[in-house]
C-alpha cells in the first residue's frame, strides 16, 4: 500500500512541470544560444554599416554548426575584415596623395624663395627649361644661391674695406657750409661718378629744403603774415626755384674715391660741399623778384629772421 502511494507521488512530481508550461532544460540552452547569436550578428552588422558598407544577408551564408562555425557569421567577419582593409588602404592612399601634394607645394615655394633671394643678391635666376625636371631645377637654384651669397659676401667685404674714412665719418656742417655724400655703382667709371654726384646732390637739396622752410616759417611768423596765402605761395615758389639751382651749380666735389667691384664695374664715393650763404642769397633774390610781395616786403624785412638771413647771404663770396 505504501509502495503504491509513493510511486503515484513520483509520477505527479514529474508531470507537474509539463502541466504548468515549464520548458525542459534543453530548450533553455537553445533559446540562450539564439539570443547570443542574434546579438553577435547585429554587432558585426553595425560595424560593417559604420564603415559605409551593407552586410551580407543570412540567405547568403546559411547557419550550420556552432556559433564559431556559423557560415553567416564567418562571412560577416570576413566581409568586415575586407572592408577594414579596404578602408585602411584608402586612408593610406589619401595620406600618401596628400603628402605628394604638400611636397609639390613645398618644392614650388622653395623655388620661388631661392629665385627671390638670388634677385636680391643682384643675380639673375636660372631658367627652368634650361635645367629640365623640377627637382633638378631646385638643386640648381640652391647651388646658384649659395654661389651668389659667396660673391656678395666677398664684394661686401671688399666694399667695406674700400669705403673711405671721410665717407663714413662725414665732416659736420656749419651755418656757412653744408656737406652731403653719395655712392653709386656702374659698369662705366664716369657714369658711376655721375650717379654718385646726383645722389649726393639729392641729399643736399633735401637738407637745404628743410633749412629754407624753417627760415621762411620764422620770417612769416615774425611778420604776422601767417594767414596770407598769396605770400606763402610765392615764398614756396622761390624756395622751389632755389633748390633746383642747387643741383646745377654752386656745389663743389671735395672728395672722391673709386673701388673696383669683384663682379666687374665700379663703385664711386663722393663728398660734395655747398655754401649755405649762396642758397640764402638766391632765396632773397627770388623773394624780391615777386611783384605780388611788394606790399609785404616791408613787413618781412623788418623781422629779425629776415635780417639774419641777409647777413648770412652777404658772407657769400663768388669763386
Amino acid at each position: 500500500m505504501i509502495t503504491s502511494k509513493f510511486r503515484n507521488l513520483l509520477i505527479i512530481i514529474c508531470v507537474l512541470p509539463l502541466l504548468y508550461g515549464c520548458p525542459p532544460p534543453g530548450s533553455l540552452e537553445s533559446s540562450k544560444k539564439k539570443e547570443v547569436r542574434d546579438e553577435l550578428i547585429i554587432e558585426i552588422q553595425n560595424q560593417i554599416k559604420d564603415l559605409g558598407k551593407t552586410p551580407i544577408t543570412e540567405d547568403q551564408a546559411k547557419f550550420k554548426g556552432k556559433l564559431d562555425k556559423d557560415k553567416y557569421i564567418i562571412s560577416l567577419r570576413k566581409q568586415l575584415d575586407e572592408v577594414k582593409e579596404e578602408k585602411k588602404k584608402n586612408k593610406a592612399k589619401l595620406e600618401e596623395d596628400k603628402k605628394k601634394d604638400q611636397k609639390k607645394e613645398d618644392k614650388k615655394a622653395a623655388i620661388q624663395k631661392y629665385k627671390g633671394e638670388i634677385l636680391i643678391l643682384g643675380e639673375t635666376p636660372l631658367l627652368e627649361f634650361e635645367i629640365g625636371s623640377e627637382d633638378k631645377y631646385l638643386i640648381a637654384l640652391k647651388k646658384q644661391f649659395e654661389e651668389a651669397k659667396k660673391i656678395k659676401k666677398a664684394e661686401d667685404q671688399k666694399i667695406e674695406e674700400a669705403i673711405p674714412e671721410w665717407f663714413q665719418d662725414m665732416p659736420p656742417g656749419t651755418e656757412k657750409v653744408m656737406f652731403a655724400r653719395g655712392t653709386a655703382i656702374s659698369s662705366d667709371l664716369q657714369f658711376a661718378e655721375d650717379k654718385a654726384v646726383n645722389a649726393a646732390l639729392l641729399t643736399l637739396a633735401k637738407q637745404l629744403q628743410n633749412r629754407l622752410d624753417s627760415k621762411s616759417k620764422q620770417i612769416i611768423k615774425e611778420a604776422g603774415l601767417g594767414e596770407d596765402l598769396t605770400l606763402k605761395t610765392n615764398i614756396e615758389r622761390a624756395t622751389t626755384i632755389v633748390i633746383k639751382n642747387v643741383t646745377v651749380s654752386g656745389y663743389k666735389i671735395v672728395k672722391t674715391k673709386m673701388a673696383t667691384r669683384s663682379k666687374g664695374g665700379y663703385r664711386t664715393y663722393i663728398l660734395v660741399e655747398y655754401p649755405i650763404s649762396l642758397t640764402y642769397k638766391n632765396y632773397l633774390d627770388e623773394i624780391n623778384k615777386g611783384s605780388e610781395l611788394t606790399n609785404k616786403l616791408t613787413a618781412l624785412k623788418n623781422t629779425e629772421a629776415y635780417k639774419e638771413l641777409v647777413e648770412a647771404a652777404n658772407t657769400y663770396v663768388s669763386p
